[in-house]
């Protein structure tokens, strides 16, 4: 099939289902265990830096159960403090929690997640131990509290979470199938401490509500013969056991979290080149190969035009994966696909390049996606429609004329102080959610792209992920970035556009 009768035949279904990569739990207040931070409202939640950041490292040991759908593990966590103070408490993020027997995820956006055949699942930790003496514990809902004997500022802990794990059954990021068990924010990560003390937001129902810095992970894990898996990291050669299983090691720095999909024998494997990446993209039997082409040439030819761009890519693997999930997701050299559109003869097109764009903006140059989301979700809007226009033009102007429809009438959200510069706990539904923060934001974007020109943007945003790669940016470093090159005009601009103004650029 060709990519013009592709294009006119999914354009429009496949620019939609980008806005529905946002998902997961709500809540409405700051979640922030106070440490002595600021913590004060409207704050720019730069994470606080020491002289020297010291990532947090993680080596995990897990055996997958295929039948019973568990995980059994041993989790290491090497820490050093890095907050700038002395410490009595360190904070983890156990996502599968939020999937818990008793919670209620009715209603709002859980719908899509939720359905009569889902299970729940969660995460129990058995034993933590403080380097190598057994310590105190705490979880409430998503959060692991541990607590510390004075944790001198620059001082490093080891300490071993002993853990068990069921996965739910959903449709969600953290979930299985007949085929495949998807394991997205699975993983216990260290809270983030930024002005505001311990950041331990709770799992919302809108956005993407995750917020980490880089660390190195180092993750093997043990399946089934006849089951293979995919990471966000490049798995070395399979090893047999005595026990029958085959054990995967992987190993990888400078990643924000580290997820994985275990696959039966169903699943094929398309597999390529760009640069020094490899790229692969891996569907069921069942599934439509030419959809599964489709895809796969589209994530080998937007990784090389952002790496081209915006950044080099760095990492060694990248993997585009079929899963049971209701949407899309982006992860770290890893992006999870939706079923439905490799079923139905579709192709994925669209969320494969916003997911891509996603390794830029969320995965190389983190930002808080709880209070500040446009941040990586416009950008990776913005960035997916200019290599739309230039590498399916047709589909390119689609996006263009959707965003043109679905930015009009935002004034209804704004008179509720409801913009694009806000966080996730404002929006009441997803649909003023992917209006402003997705196509307004790119909006805003594309109006500053047309006035300065496409090599100027390009520019500034080659100096943006230079200067934030691996690390935390917000939106003031970002404007700041602006400014430098155009001015105080650069300032006004973002901020008027960010607070439901929309000015043109003048300098």
């Amino acid at each position: 099939m060709n990519k013009g009768d592709i294009i006119k035949r999914g354009y429009w279904l496949a620019a939609i289902l980008i806005l529905l990569t946002v998902l997961l739990a709500g809540c409405k207040e700051n979640y922030s265990k106070d440490t002595d931070g600021t913590n004060k409202k409207g704050n720019k939640t730069a994470a606080i830096k020491s002289e020297e950041f010291i990532p947090t490292e993680y080596d995990s040991t897990v055996t997958v159960n295929v039948e019973e759908k568990t995980l059994t593990g041993i989790l290491k966590v090497k820490a050093t403090n890095n907050t700038g103070k002395s410490q009595d408490k360190i904070y983890f993020h156990v996502y599968p929690n939020q999937f818990r027997e008793g919670v209620d995820l009715v209603g709002g956006f859980w719908r899509q997640i939720i359905d009569v055949k889902s299970e729940p699942g969660s995460m129990a930790v058995t034993e933590v131990q403080v380097n190598g003496i057994k310590g105190d514990f705490e979880i409430k809902d998503t959060v692991l509290e541990i607590p510390l004997d004075k944790w001198k500022k620059g001082e490093a802990i080891n300490l071993q979470l002993n853990f068990t794990m069921k996965v739910p059954k959903n449709n969600g990021r953290f979930a299985y199938d007949d085929n495949t068990i998807w394991l997205g924010n699975w993983i216990p990560i260290q809270a983030v401490y930024d002005e505001r003390g311990w950041v331990t937001d709770p799992y919302h129902s809108i956005g993407d509500p995750f917020y980490s810095q880089v660390g190195k992970y180092t993750v093997k894990v043990s399946v089934p013969d006849n089951y293979k898996i995919a990471t966000t990291g490049k798995e070395e050669e399979a090893v047999k056991e005595q026990d029958g299983l085959l054990s995967y090691t992987t190993s990888i720095e400078d990643v924000r979290d580290f997820a994985m999909v275990i696959m039966n024998e169903s699943y094929q494997k398309i597999s390529d080149q760009v640069g020094e990446t490899t790229v692969n993209t891996w569907y069921l039997a069942s599934d439509s190969e030419e959809a599964a082409k489709q895809n796969h040439e589209a994530g080998k030819k937007s990784l090389a035009y952002f790496s081209k761009v915006y950044g080099h890519y760095p990492y060694p693997e990248y993997d585009i994966v079929r899963t049971g999930m209701f949407t899309a997701m982006e992860y770290p050299g890893l992006i999870f696909l939706p079923k439905n559109i490799l079923e139905s003869n579709e192709t994925e097109i669209g969320s494969v390049v916003h997911e891509t764009a996603h390794q830029w903006w969320y995965s190389m140059v983190g930002n808080d996606e709880v209070k500040e989301p446009w941040l990586d979700e416009a950008l990776a809007t913005y960035t997916t429609t200019r290599f739309m226009l230039e590498e399916y033009p047709e589909y390119g102007a689609a996006q263009l004329e959707m965003r043109k429809h679905m930015t009009e009438g935002t004034e209804s959200f704004e008179k509720q102080d409801i913009f694009i510069g806000s966080p996730v706990d404002k929006f009441t539904n997803i649909g003023s959610y992917s209006q402003l923060v997705y196509q307004k934001g790119a909006l805003m974007l594309e109006n500053l792209e047309k006035e300065i020109g496409k090599e100027k943007m390009d520019e500034l945003l080659q100096n943006f992920f230079k200067e934030y790669q691996y690390g935390v940016a917000t939106s003031s470093d970002f404007i700041s970035v602006f400014s430098e090159e155009l001015g105080p005009e650069a300032k006004e601009y973002f901020e008027s556009w960010l607070t439901g103004k929309e000015p043109e650029f003048k300098q």
